[in-house]
C-alpha cells in the first residue's frame, strides 16, 4: 500500500470544508484534481471515505475514524518541514568540531563567537585534542569536521584546504638567539636538541631542517602536548617548531617565536569531514567564517 502526502492533505481539507469545490480552493487544485485524490486513497483502502452529495461531502464512519490519525500525520509532516526549515536558517541544530588544543586557544574563541553571534540557536560542541588526533576523531564520528595541519587522511574521511599557516622555531627567551632576535641558521638548526610533539612534523622536520640527519639525536625529547613542548623549551637548551599563532603565549611560558627559511616554514591547514557526507548547515556556517578568518600570518590560498 502507497499512501501520498498529497492524497493525505486532500482528504483532510475535503472533511474540513465538507466540500470537494471548497478543498480545491484551499490547496490551489482543480475539482478534478481533488476527486481523483481522494478516489485514489479510496483505491488505497479499499473504503470509502465520504459520502457524496450534491451540497457537498460528508466522511464515512471510518473516515470520521481515521480523521484524527490523519490530523496527526499532517501534524508530524510540518514539523519535519519546520525543523528542517529551522536547521537551513540555523535556529536550531549543533556543530561539533575537533581542533587542536594550541588552535583551540589561540584561534577559536574570536571565531566562535562571531558565529554564535549570529547563530545563538546553534549548540556547539569542541573536541580538542592533539593535531596527530583530529582525523581520527572524524573518522571516528566524534566530531562532524575537524580543523587541524595536514595528515594522512583515514577510510572515510575527505581534506580540503583551509590555510597556509606560518610555522616557527621556537627557543627560550634566555637563549643567545631570543637575545639577537635572530633564528638559527640551518647548521645550528641541525646540531639542537628537540623537543617535538607530533609524529607527523617531526618527520618533516627530519625531510626538511634536519637534512644531515637519519633521525632525531638521543637527547631529543618527545612529548604529546604543543604546551608541554613550550614550557620545557623554556627550561632547558631545547628547541622545537611550532605554529606562529601560538606566539601568543610567549610570555607565559618564557618563550621566543622566531622565523626561519625552509619549506617547513609553513604548513596547510584542511578542513576533515566524513567523505561524501554533506556537511550540517551549522557546520557549514561555521566554516564560511573560518576560512576567511585564519589564524595570525594565514594565507587563505595554497
Amino acid at each position: 500500500m502507497t499512501l501520498s502526502v498529497r492524497q493525505i492533505r486532500a482528504f483532510q481539507e475535503v472533511a474540513e470544508a465538507a466540500s470537494f469545490t471548497g478543498a480545491a480552493e484551499r490547496l490551489n487544485l482543480t475539482q478534478s484534481a481533488v476527486s481523483m485524490l481522494i478516489r485514489q486513497l479510496e483505491e488505497e483502502l479499499g473504503i470509502p471515505l465520504f459520502v457524496r452529495t450534491g451540497r457537498g461531502a460528508r466522511l464515512t464512519e471510518f473516515g470520521i475514524q481515521i480523521r484524527p490519525t490523519v490530523l496527526r500525520v499532517l501534524a508530524d509532516l510540518q514539523n519535519i518541514t519546520d525543523g528542517a526549515a529551522d536547521l537551513r536558517s540555523l535556529r536550531r541544530g549543533h556543530l561539533r568540531m575537533a581542533v587542536p588544543q594550541m588552535l583551540g586557544c589561540c584561534w577559536l574563541p574570536p571565531v566562535l563567537a562571531a558565529f554564535r553571534s549570529r547563530f545563538p540557536d546553534v549548540g556547539v560542541s569542541v573536541l580538542d585534542t592533539t593535531g596527530d588526533r583530529v582525523v581520527q576523531a572524524v573518522a571516528d564520528g566524534d566530531a562532524e569536521i575537524g580543523i587541524g595541519p595536514e595528515r594522512p587522511l583515514a577510510n572515510g574521511v575527505a581534506g580540503s584546504f583551509m590555510w597556509n599557516v606560518p610555522m616557527q622555531v621556537v627557543v627560550s627567551s634566555q637563549s643567545e638567539h631570543a637575545r639577537h632576535d635572530r633564528a638559527p641558521g640551518l647548521e645550528e638548526l641541525g646540531q639542537a636538541r628537540w623537543i617535538h610533539y607530533s609524529d607527523d612534523f617531526s618527520n618533516l622536520l627530519v625531510r626538511t631542517i634536519l637534512t644531515q640527519h637519519q633521525e632525531f639525536g638521543q637527547q631529543d625529547m618527545r612529548v604529546r602536548g604543543m604546551t608541554t613542548a613550550l614550557a620545557l623549551v623554556a627550561t632547558a637548551e631545547f628547541m622545537t617548531v611550532a605554529p606562529g599563532y601560538a606566539s601568543l603565549f610567549e610570555e607565559t611560558f618564557g618563550v621566543r617565536f622566531l622565523d626561519f627559511e625552509g619549506p617547513a616554514s609553513r604548513r596547510t591547514f584542511l578542513q576533515y569531514s566524513r567523505d561524501g557526507h554533506e556537511l550540517s548547515p551549522a557546520a557549514q556556517a561555521f566554516l564560511d567564517i573560518a576560512r576567511s578568518a585564519g589564524p595570525r600570518g594565514a594565507r587563505a590560498r595554497d
